[in-house]
């Protein structure tokens, strides 16, 4: 040995404590709230976008994704549902996972219909895909988790008339 070997201890628990899933609170528009059964569906996506995955992500790419945000929880059939649901809204950073054997291009399709819905933010590096040979009963093929841009709220009636009345001259 020589002076610049140098010894490696992976200590195997750290590994796998730093490569656990994330937690995340999951919101539900359904539900209208924070609610376990969309925890447990996000939780599920998560584990299977780290260990399930065809692609290769980390637990950092997800926080890094998601950051300090609370992403909501999706889940549909189709592209046709996906693109219902996210046609009025602005996405900021994504997490989809396409299951069921999915062919290449039925990935690229549902990305290129995500797109248009997504801000430069997303499209920058807060954009990540997943998908598994996996078919599970029970398990909706597109899964998603987002953090959605939120849309300025003004009361049109009182933007319109601060004094809340027309007054006659």
């Amino acid at each position: 040995m020589d002076d610049h070997d140098i010894d490696l201890i992976i200590d195997d628990e750290d590994f796998w404590q730093e490569h656990e899933p994330s937690e995340y609170e999951a919101y539900c528009e359904e539900c209208e709230a924070y609610c376990e059964e969309c925890k447990e569906k996000k939780n599920k996506l998560i584990n299977d976008a780290l260990h399930n995955n065809l692609t290769h992500l980390e637990k950092c790419d997800i926080d890094n994704c998601f950051g300090s945000e609370f992403p909501t929880y999706f889940e549909a059939e189709s592209i046709a549902e996906v693109v219902d649901y996210a046609k009025n809204k602005k996405i900021k950073a994504m997490l989809i996972f396409v299951g069921g054997n999915p062919q290449m291009s039925e990935v690229q399709e549902a990305v290129d219909a995500i797109k248009p819905y997504c801000t430069a933010e997303c499209m920058n590096g807060k954009f990540l895909l997943g998908c598994t040979e996996e078919d599970i009963e029970g398990v909706a093929r597109y899964r998603m988790l987002l953090a959605l841009e939120q849309q300025p709220q003004a009361d049109s009636q009182e933007a319109d008339n601060e004094f809340g009345e027309d007054i006659p001259f």
